[in-house]
């Protein structure tokens, strides 16, 4: 008899170990869904704040080829004004026409063309 109760107090320690460790895995389980809900929470902000983003390069993309092609055309039209008035271009404005390698023919025609 001695040998069974033995047997079965060796269960019941296992069984109590046992459910020891299944609480703490429990425990565990749920700090880790805690934890998952936390990132899912903030991955979403982060993507939402990366789509804003994307939205406002866009945006400023649009603007800045908007704003060099009235640049361009400003260009154009000054440079038109200048041939036709008989004016002579300053120095500094050269250079940048220059440098854009817009030459005094190639500017007049896309002038014309506007």
């Amino acid at each position: 008899m001695a040998g069974q109760h033995d047997a079965e107090a060796r269960f019941s320690a296992a069984l109590a170990k046992s459910s020891q460790l299944l609480n703490l895995l429990r425990v565990q389980l749920r700090s880790q869904a805690v934890d998952i809900d936390h990132l899912a929470a903030e991955n979403a902000e982060k993507r939402a704040i990366i789509k804003s983003l994307r939205a406002d390069i866009d945006r400023h993309q649009t603007d800045h080829k908007s704003d060099a092609q009235d640049l361009v055309h400003l260009a154009g039209r000054l440079l038109a004004l200048s041939q036709a008035t008989g004016l002579e271009i300053d120095d500094t404005t050269k250079a940048v026409f220059r440098r854009r390698g817009w030459t005094s023919s190639s500017r007049h025609r896309e002038a014309q063309k506007q």
